[in-house]
């Protein structure tokens, strides 16, 4: 997937600047396209998680494990499970459906 800015550029420095919708945009392509290829860093996994619109402490409920240990995931401090990091994909693409099947699979 090719990741297109729109901004504007400073016709005196030629810096790029983007306005926060471009920027809410540019987070949103990239999210998907680290989903559709498969998460596979912490640093992925939370910008995954804050696009979603997901707390780190929501996430670690869902999952059944304590809000430290997703910061350690994100953080890179603990290896980020392959279990988490597609069921973060499927919380991303299918949020009301995921919560449902994880809450089901917590009981």
């Amino acid at each position: 997937m090719k990741i297109i800015a729109r901004g504007k550029r400073c016709r005196s420095c030629g810096e790029i600047l983007f306005d926060g919708d471009e920027l809410e945009r540019q987070e949103k392509d990239i999210a998907s396209a680290l989903v559709a290829r498969g998460i596979r860093t912490g640093t992925e996994f939370k910008l995954v998680r804050k696009v979603a619109g997901f707390r780190a402490n929501e996430v670690a409920e869902m999952f059944g494990v304590r809000p430290e240990t997703v910061s350690r995931w994100e953080r890179g401090e603990v290896e980020l499970p392959r279990t988490a990091a597609y069921a973060l994909g499927e919380l991303y693409e299918h949020p009301k459906i995921t919560q449902q099947k994880l809450a089901a699979f917590a009981q």
